[in-house]
């Protein structure tokens, strides 16, 4: 497949599109420096160059992702809807890069994008991973684990027009052909320990339920569900760097109601815990 389909843009969703950056800090969604290749890595660690071919820079993003613990395919796969796996930067343009970013997000850490590529892929991942997290988070346990998801995760970072959200899956067994084998560095651990998480909560509360929520050791996101559903409201992800935040579930129904309250956080490698309680909410 070859060339890019016409992606819509919304100038309204862009707001939101920073604004989905705005919970957690890129310093904290990254899991460190990038290691240095060694003799049994096939992929490159460095941004190839603009007139390379196609494959070493779609390797070099399957690398960059595999040490955020995102599909190798993701990347690559937006950047072949979006640009032909190119670095536009055209004048008078709105977006440029492989992702087809907003020039409104030059700013920042992400000031320079639009002649940095390793910028471009570090916006890429940093939204990915918050994605992931607020997902997960929310409810979603499997988001992310099958690659028949990897379009609409796309379409969830880039946030073209409504009907243009199916557009980025197609490009999977494209970028799948680009990358011949793992680029997963050889000494890379996987991330798999659940992140620890502290909540605190009052067993009868009025009105709304009020959580308190942190997670002691790593950056997190944290979001909470109740059962029955129809009878409370769920408290939507929010970020939770050093201090605990707050998780507000408001009342649907006028009688008062036994809850089971389950509160998730999930870290930057998309590893999730789970706690209850249990809530007496009182009208």
């Amino acid at each position: 497949m070859s060339g890019s389909p016409d992606v819509g843009r919304s100038i309204l969703l862009l707001g939101a599109a920073v604004a989905l950056l705005a919970p957690a800090s890129p310093a904290l969604a990254q899991s460190g420096g990038t290691p240095v290749p060694g003799p049994g890595d096939p992929c490159p660690a460095g941004y190839p160059g603009d007139d390379t071919d196609r494959e070493p820079v779609a390797r070099w993003m399957a690398r960059a992702a595999a040490l955020r613990e995102v599909p190798q395919e993701l990347p690559v796969m937006a950047g072949l809807a979006e640009s032909g796996l190119r670095n536009l930067n055209t004048r008078g343009n709105p977006f440029a890069g492989f992702f087809s970013m907003h020039r409104s997000l030059n700013k920042g850490v992400y000031r320079g994008f639009p002649r940095d590529p390793e910028l471009q892929l570090l916006w890429f991942l940093d939204t990915a991973v918050i994605v992931r997290q607020r997902e997960i988070a929310e409810g979603d346990e499997e988001f992310g684990s099958d690659s028949d998801g990897y379009g609409l995760w796309i379409a969830d970072i880039e946030r073209p027009a409504p009907e243009n959200r199916t557009g980025y899956q197609p490009y999977f067994d494209d970028a799948d052909a680009l990358l011949t084998e793992s680029c997963r560095p050889s000494d890379q651990v996987a991330d798999e320990t659940p992140p620890a998480l502290r909540v605190s909560a009052a067993g009868r509360q009025r009105d709304t339920v009020v959580i308190s929520a942190r997670c002691p050791r790593e950056a997190c996101m944290v979001a909470a569900q109740a059962e029955p559903r129809r009878r409370v409201r769920a408290a939507p992800a929010v970020a939770v760097e050093d201090d605990a935040v707050t998780l507000t579930l408001p009342a649907r129904a006028r009688r008062s109601v036994k809850l089971v309250v389950t509160i998730t956080a999930v870290d930057v490698a998309g590893n999730a815990t789970r706690k209850e309680k249990r809530v007496t909410l009182l009208r």
